[in-house]
């Protein structure tokens, strides 16, 4: 089933690269937003995407991923200078940052319960 799946996820994956490229780069009288905020807004789409790439390219690792989505968060940072009314952020970067490894950790953690035959958290009477 993962098979059939695969290609509409990586799809997905680079509609979600493509989509943080153009929102990052429209002119502050054009940005739509949520009521969650900016930061929120930054972590979620940065760990949906992190997610989805590192789920429907696995000859990527996870550390690829994490140096990629952080270059291009900060490339797309850099070049708000020159999108009217947009300043570049170390703050809104750290939050970008924040959700490529949120995403990350999400796979890990969610792979390696899945996956394992023991038990994901085993709890051991003390002597």
């Amino acid at each position: 089933m993962l098979k059939a799946i695969t290609p509409l996820g990586r799809a997905a994956s680079w509609f979600c690269v493509i989509v943080l490229g153009v929102l990052s780069l429209l002119p502050a009288d054009d940005i739509v937003r949520t009521d969650m905020g900016g930061h929120v807004e930054h972590v979620l789409a940065y760990a949906t995407t992190a997610l989805l790439l590192i789920m429907f390219h696995q000859s990527l690792a996870p550390m690829q991923v994490f140096a990629s989505l952080s270059a291009y968060a900060a490339c797309l940072e850099y070049l708000q200078r020159f999108s009217p009314g947009r300043t570049p952020s170390l703050v809104d970067l750290a939050f970008s940052l924040t959700g490529t490894a949120v995403g990350l950790c999400v796979f890990v953690v969610g792979r390696r319960a899945f996956t394992s035959q023991r038990p994901f958290m085993r709890f051991t009477r003390g002597s």
